[in-house]
């Protein structure tokens, strides 16, 4: 048995914060105790000096960073990946695809799912990934953003041709537009298959979105980008998903995306746990300002802001080069409380991918995937199931 006393923090706990500390017994959470409940008898210790110590953040939309994309990326490259994303304070992410032929995917999804395979025994101390989101290739036309809209599908009702996108081993994500052809049994056919679907890059209007809520799809994709703009006749996904409390969202905050006035109406419209920030990072997060080839485009970096050099969409956003720590100062500075923007980094990711069983907070029995951190956000000690990494020492 191994244990490990974290003491001396402000534990972020799904209700508030508590001036304490967690036992940590094989790799999950024992005991969160109260700074005048610490356990006695246990060998091994870490003061935290009052830094806080929350649940590892959780980036459910994830494309690459520091020069490396997640659909090209091979074991080591992805270990890189993991290691950055760490540093960042994230512990879990899903591994995010554009749309792509059939065999650029079957390679892909097989370096990932052989990553996936072997992470838990490599005896290293980096962010795991949960699974596959892929964003698209069932989507919309006329709302494809920076997607490769020449491997766009439409769905025929063959269930076999779902299989690329229907991993049983792993939790997968689908962000699909329902009001293309065969959406609404996409949609179902997915669900069926244990697929978590997002709605995004659609023009959908209310009543569709009303049947692809039946049919299971609960959750809108960097919510209100690459959606029709809300108008009062046709309030669309933006309108929709604002108004209805049992559909959750996700956003990007960087501040390009979506101006910090319209991060606050959705923050009021939906609170924490019907909100969820992601990175929609891309392979030159880390590097600086450049002009870098993305999914064989030429993509600029100026001051945090993607744009597309060239084509009919020549300055659209592609992309993001934030990282979730970034956004979730971001969302702090806009006036939200800090413990409520890390649910919306953690919990609220965490059960819109269908993995808050065992992470996305602190609680007893989960997971012991943790990020201990300063009054600047600077991430000091990452753990995940149990395995300590410093941070900024």
């Amino acid at each position: 048995m191994k244990e490990l006393l974290l003491d001396n923090a402000r534990v972020f706990l799904p209700d508030g914060i508590l001036r304490g500390g967690l036992l940590i017994r094989d790799g999950r959470i024992a005991q969160v105790f109260s700074a005048n409940e610490k356990p006695a008898g246990i060998s091994g210790s870490i003061d935290l000096a009052g830094d806080y110590l929350a649940s590892g953040l959780i980036d459910i939309h994830f494309h690459g960073s520091v020069g490396i994309d997640v659909q090209s990326a091979d074991e080591a490259e992805l270990r890189r990946l993991s290691e950055f994303l760490l540093t960042e304070g994230v512990t879990r992410y899903f591994a995010t695809f554009v749309p792509a032929d059939a065999q650029e995917y079957r390679e892909a999804i097989q370096r990932v799912t052989n990553y996936i395979e072997q992470q838990d025994g490599a005896g290293q101390t980096v962010a795991k990934i949960s699974g596959i989101h892929f964003e698209g290739p069932y989507v919309s036309h006329k709302r494809c953003g920076a997607l490769r809209s020449r491997f766009f599908r439409t769905y025929d009702g063959d269930a076999r041709s779902l299989d690329l996108f229907a991993n049983a081993r792993w939790p997968t994500l689908a962000t699909v537009a329902p009001e293309t052809e065969g959406g609404l049994d996409l949609v179902r056919d997915l669900t069926a298959r244990g697929v978590r679907v997002f709605i995004g890059h659609t023009g959908a209007d209310v009543e569709t979105l009303d049947r692809a809520f039946e049919m299971g799809a609960r959750h809108i994709t960097h919510f209100p980008n690459a959606l029709d703009p809300l108008h009062h006749r046709n309030p669309g996904a933006v309108g929709w998903g604002l108004v209805r409390g049992n559909v959750t969202m996700d956003c990007i905050a960087d501040l390009h995306h979506v101006h910090p006035l319209m991060l606050k109406l959705m923050y009021q419209a939906k609170g924490a746990h019907h909100l969820a920030l992601i990175s929609d990072a891309i392979s030159p997060t880390g590097l600086g300002d450049g002009e870098f080839v993305v999914w064989g485009e030429r993509i600029s970096v100026a001051g945090g802001r993607t744009a597309l050099v060239e084509g009919a969409a020549q300055g659209a956003l592609a992309g993001s080069v934030i990282t979730m720590r970034e956004a979730m100062r971001n969302f702090i500075s806009l006036g939200v409380p800090i413990h409520e923007a890390w649910v919306i980094c953690s919990l609220t990711p965490a059960r819109v991918a269908g993995i808050d069983r065992e992470c996305g907070s602190i609680e007893e029995g989960k997971r012991a995937d943790l990020v201990a951190f300063d009054e600047e956000f600077s991430v000091r000690l990452a753990l995940v199931d149990g395995e300590v990494r410093e941070i900024n020492s």
